[in-house]
């Protein structure tokens, strides 16, 4: 229905904030509860405003492609966009739970089982319909206690920290990329070295924007090794809440971030735009040791 759509809509729009909602959410979690709340009514508004809009003035809806059995095709196309954003975030839960993720995708598959049976017989069927409701209920019941809880084991993920502490990466564009702390940025910029910091995550489609064409880069990384630079990345993909409390006191409310540090400690990190370039990297980098 449209209030599930909308659901949908909102789910789908939360998980990055770049570019604009960044510096808006992170300046209303300075503020008091009131400001809070009326940035997010505010948010929610511009949302639906399309929809008010042609439902408060009908005669707008002449601007729009006129319905027809396009549609159907239309939806179905578009299908296969959202199973391809599917199959990414699929992949992120490997962070979490390593082999174990096989067992999520078969819940996947019985829980889309599930909600076929539910919907080709229970609500468009006309017989047996008590049956098709078991069906799918037991479906729904074997999918979450066999797979979700006994084989996947969903409420014990792994350590993050087990198998990668101290790790040193090497990444393409030649960055040594380091696991990031306040404490190892501070002490880089104790032996006189400049800092890039980049807090990212695997399900932020921004911040892979930025590592593949602004970032993780030649030119980068030649002037990186050419000022000595020492780079750090902070992983946000599970929500650390060390991560999140850096990133509120930089008025973030989320990823991306990428902070600049001079070798100077008197001098104030620069903090670069949402979305990035490569010269708008080059430069910052260029700003901090001179």
């Amino acid at each position: 229905g449209a209030f599930f759509n909308g659901v949908l809509a909102t789910v789908l729009a939360t998980p990055c904030t770049a570019p604009f909602l960044a510096p808006a959410l992170g300046f209303a979690f300075t503020q008091t509860a009131a400001v809070i709340v009326l940035m997010f009514v505010t948010v929610a508004l511009g949302l639906a405003f399309p929809y008010v809009a042609l439902s408060w003035n009908p005669k707008l809806l002449r601007f729009l492609p006129k319905p027809g059995p396009w549609m159907e095709k239309f939806k179905v196309a578009m299908g296969f966009p959202m199973l391809a954003t599917g199959v990414w975030l699929f992949t992120v839960s490997i962070e979490y739970y390593g082999g174990r993720v096989l067992w999520f995708g078969i819940f996947l598959i019985v829980i889309a089982m599930a909600a076929w049976v539910f919907g080709e017989f229970f609500q468009r069927g006309t017989g047996r319909r008590g049956l098709a409701l078991g069906i799918a209920g037991a479906l729904t019941l074997g999918g979450v206690v066999f797979g979700l809880e006994g084989q996947m084991q969903w409420r014990t993920p792994t350590d993050p920290l087990a198998a990668k502490a101290g790790v040193v990466q090497d990444f393409p564009g030649g960055i040594r990329w380091h696991r990031w702390s306040p404490e190892a940025v501070a002490k880089a910029r104790e032996a006189g070295q400049p800092v890039l910091v980049d807090f990212t995550a695997k399900w932020c489609a921004t911040c892979i924007w930025n590592k593949k064409t602004s970032i993780d880069i030649e030119s980068v990384g030649a002037v990186m090794a050419d000022k000595n630079f020492k780079a750090f990345r902070a992983d946000y993909t599970r929500r650390p809440d060390y991560i999140t409390e850096e990133l509120r006191d930089r008025g973030r409310a989320g990823v991306p971030l990428v902070l600049v540090f001079p070798a100077d400690k008197t001098r104030e990190p620069e903090m670069l735009p949402e979305l990035l370039t490569a010269d708008t990297v080059l430069n910052a980098l260029n700003g901090a040791v001179d």
